[in-house]
């Protein structure tokens, strides 16, 4: 008998989750965010050199695809959302290459801040190997420094952009990795009438977590916990503590703990801890842009309808699907479905 009440109750979550995937279609989300174009070269070793103690490449293909707030967007397009991206590009082959990226997959491109002189934030990432064998990375190039406040006229630009994309928006998705289009101080005034309102806002920084208060929730992983609450390390079981501690100091609905083969753990006030193992198989082949896949699959979930917990569970689904492709990858709402399903039933 439990084994059949057990098989029908995830029968039933599988088709709560699958209801959820399915009302992510056509969703508008605005998406404030560092804008990075992530590259990829491939190259096969021929010999080390003779001029140093390096390995020659032979040149296979580059691949250029979007990165950073930009991988966000291409997943929340991916998975049947319309999102709005806000954010500075600068007026070179990298921004140029995310416009075209853009169009490719239908996302509008009138939130984008265009500026001379700035350049915009680049991974390259070299990858190395054999004829038959699957390529490592060997070394990444960033170009494009992280700074502080862009000028007066171009928070301006960006204010603007912002405050007319959030009129046809369901939500506010904030993509901060430290290179200026998602400071704090850009949503000043705005924000607080958001949270008000009862939009969902999402947050993922790489160390101002604390700095966007009262949203619905953030999602760092555990590196980015330990940065905000100013720990070298946080052993396991101390999780829940330091989850806490942060769903204090951040005044958030909720905090999304993100620890790779650990899995997740969710933590909302006045409730226990939600520890959600992490789904797929241990054949993880780039964890590039996870958490970018995390995000936008949980705020997508959010504005569906889902409780936080629903939400956690469909971002560790997703989670493990992209980890099992190469490179900055997004993941289908097929492909979703699919993964809850075999997982469930």
């Amino acid at each position: 008998m439990s084994k059949t009440v057990s098989s029908i109750e995830r029968a039933s979550e599988a088709e709560r989750l699958v209801g959820y995937v399915r009302k992510f279609a056509r969703r508008r989300i605005v998406v404030l965010g560092d804008l990075v174009a992530d590259e990829f070269l491939y190259g096969d070793i021929t010999r080390v050199s003779r001029e140093a103690p390096v390995l020659i490449l032979d040149h296979r293909r580059t691949v250029a695809v979007p990165g950073g707030g930009a991988n966000t967007v291409a997943n929340l397009r991916v998975l049947g959302a319309h999102p709005l991206p806000v954010g500075v590009i600068g007026k070179d082959e990298s921004g140029r290459r995310l416009i075209d990226a853009f169009k490719r997959i239908r996302v509008a491109t009138g939130g984008l801040v265009a500026v001379e002189g700035y350049s915009t934030p680049s991974k390259c990432r070299i990858l190395a190997g054999g004829t038959h064998t699957r390529r490592q990375q060997i070394v990444r190039v960033d170009r494009g420094s992280h700074r502080g406040e862009f000028s007066r006229p171009i928070r301006a630009a960006l204010r603007r952009h912002l405050r007319g994309a959030l009129r046809k928006a369901a939500g506010l998705l904030i993509a901060d990795y430290g290179y200026g289009s998602a400071s704090p101080a850009l949503l000043e005034g705005i924000l607080g009438k958001l949270v008000e309102r009862g939009v969902p806002v999402t947050v993922d920084s790489r160390s101002r977590i604390v700095e966007f208060r009262g949203v619905s929730a953030c999602t760092p992983n555990q590196e980015e916990l330990e940065q905000a609450l100013g720990l070298e390390s946080i052993p396991d079981e101390e999780i829940a503590q330091a989850g806490r501690l942060l769903l204090r100091r951040s005044a958030n609905r909720a905090v999304l703990v993100t620890r790779g083969a650990k899995g997740m753990v969710l933590f909302q006030r006045r409730r226990p801890p939600l520890l959600i193992p992490a789904y797929g198989t241990d054949e993880v082949a780039d964890v590039t842009g996870a958490g970018d896949t995390v995000i936008a699959a949980f705020t997508l979930a959010l504005i569906a309808g889902a409780d936080h917990a629903d939400a956690a569970r469909l971002a560790n689904y997703a989670a493990g699907i992209v980890v099992t492709k190469a490179g900055t990858a997004t993941m289908t709402r097929d492909e979703l479905v699919r993964a809850i399903r075999k997982d469930l039933e």
